[in-house]
């Protein structure tokens, strides 16, 4: 696959560094008001971390010229669900009233080994949840479902981690394999078997600052393209 322009790899990088330095001061200010909490969750809390990676996927798909849509987030991006009553999404994306794209953003630094699996348990209920609503008529068959997954580039999540399991045979592509690799793999598996029709899935080195992908096929220019087609095709 092509390799990133310099302006697009600029776009990307400012917003990625956004989840590097609000993070920074979301921690920063809940400690300097004596509300510090455990772990790195003090510098999520604040429920902006992940805002300039929504507007460079929404800057994504004004690129494509399409008009009239309705960006909608939070609770105002709520969609029904199967399994449980409604769902809120990070971004859901109306054209005609009707959701025609819904992302999720997830991310994680810290605490790899327990909250990888804490990540892909939410997400493939989410996923499975929402195609199950779909197929029951309760969203459009045809709407898509986008995950993005920035996750911290540090010595713990690059170490290669052994498998062991009691019973059966883990997955050979597993074993070896660092937490990042781990979540690239999850991704491109997800889009492969349609729980999400997008996936990108990129690692952050927090400082100095730089990030990389692990796979191009979860990569930015992938996950761009899927995203033009889905407002172009």
């Amino acid at each position: 696959m092509d390799k990133l322009d310099e302006r697009t790899a600029a776009r990307v990088g400012t917003a990625l560094e956004a989840w590097v330095t609000v993070r920074g001061d979301q921690a920063t200010r809940s400690a300097e008001a004596g509300r510090a909490q455990q772990g790195r969750r003090s510098s999520v809390t604040g429920g902006l971390h992940l805002s300039a990676i929504n507007q460079l996927v929404v800057d994504e798909i004004h690129a494509t010229g399409v008009t009239g849509l309705e960006f909608r987030i939070n609770r105002a991006a709520t969609l029904p669900g199967y399994y449980r009553a409604t769902k809120s999404w990070d971004l859901v994306v109306v054209s005609d009233g009707r959701p025609i794209l819904a992302v999720e953003y997830k991310s994680m630094s810290g605490s790899e080994g327990k909250n990888l699996n804490n990540r892909a348990d939410e997400i493939f209920g989410m996923a499975e949840d929402a195609r199950q609503s779909e197929l029951n008529g309760l969203l459009p068959p045809d709407m898509r479902r986008a995950y993005v997954f920035v996750m911290g580039d540090n010595s713990v999540s690059r170490r290669p981690v052994g498998v062991s399991v009691p019973f059966g045979k883990a997955d050979p592509i597993f074993q070896g394999a660092s937490y990042l690799e781990r979540m690239a793999i999850m991704c491109r598996r997800m889009r492969d078997t349609g729980l999400f029709d997008l996936a990108w899935a990129v690692a952050v080195v927090e400082a100095p600052f730089s990030w990389r992908e692990l796979d191009p096929e979860v990569g930015w220019l992938r996950f761009s393209s899927d995203l033009r087609a889905t407002f172009t095709q």
